[in-house]
């Protein structure tokens, strides 16, 4: 479906020159010259720029959201390809962030409403704003507001989720750029598997016969999930990222 991956992970020759061009129409001036300063401090190039693709789909940042990366398009692409030939698929973006799986969906899957959940209620008009910017029509798309399930009701074919799940002992190990962006989206629960317990825990009841539960991980993190889930009735699979790395938890009723 897609001949390549978005290319998030740019050079800093590369980000300035993507903005000089896309941002500033290839003619250099102190604004771009300021901008270029805001790299050097490594401030992300796609804050910079205002917006990011997420396959195929234009996903505004003007709210600082956290930024979609290739390895969760990686998935998602994935996601889209099982669900290609289905019909009336009710959806689910577990915490949205900028929504950029859900749009992706919705982009992708012309028979498919998608639910948005979202604990920052600051995110979901930018959400809304770049489902207007991919053409997609409005009554498609429910957004809410809320931590993990809480305000979550009804059951869906396929949820997807992006939680946070960077262990907050291990914050001093992340990229410069990465502080840039929002603590919440990275740190959830004091060791990183909270989201992913209730997850496992609850998830089964938000479940069509036919739903599936696709949520992201870390490498490090699959042996765990793998023995919590072995004491459990799901059917699991574990996806692997580009490089080759297990990072997707897959729950099957």
């Amino acid at each position: 479906m897609y001949a390549t991956l978005p290319c998030m992970y740019l050079t800093d020759r590369q980000a300035r020159d993507k903005i000089l061009r896309e941002k500033y129409g290839g003619v250099e001036s102190d604004a771009y010259r300021a901008d270029c300063a805001r790299l050097d401090a490594r401030e992300p190039w796609e804050y910079l720029l205002g917006h990011a693709d997420f396959l195929g789909a234009a996903i505004d940042l003007s709210a600082r959201p956290m930024i979609p990366r290739d390895e969760t398009a990686f998935w998602v692409r994935r996601v889209i390809a099982e669900w290609d030939d289905a019909e009336n698929i009710r959806a689910l973006d577990l915490y949205a962030g900028s929504g950029n799986i859900g749009i992706a969906l919705l982009k992708h899957l012309p028979a498919a409403t998608c639910s948005f959940n979202e604990i920052d209620a600051n995110l979901l008009p930018q959400i809304a704003k770049s489902i207007g910017i991919n053409g997609i029509d409005a009554s498609r798309a429910t957004l809410l507001s809320g931590d993990s399930l809480e305000k979550v009701t009804g059951t869906f074919d396929l949820i997807c989720a992006n939680p946070p799940y960077v262990d907050p002992a291990s914050e001093s190990e992340m990229d410069p750029e990465m502080r840039y962006e929002p603590p919440l989206a990275f740190f959830g629960s004091p060791d990183g598997y909270g989201h992913h317990r209730e997850i496992i825990s609850k998830g089964k009841q938000y479940l069509t016969g036919r739903g599936v539960l696709y949520v992201e991980c870390d490498m490090t993190q699959v042996e765990t999930l793998k023995k919590l889930l072995a004491a459990t009735d799901w059917r699991y699979e574990f996806w692997n990222d580009p490089y080759g790395h297990e990072n997707v938890m897959v729950l099957r009723r």
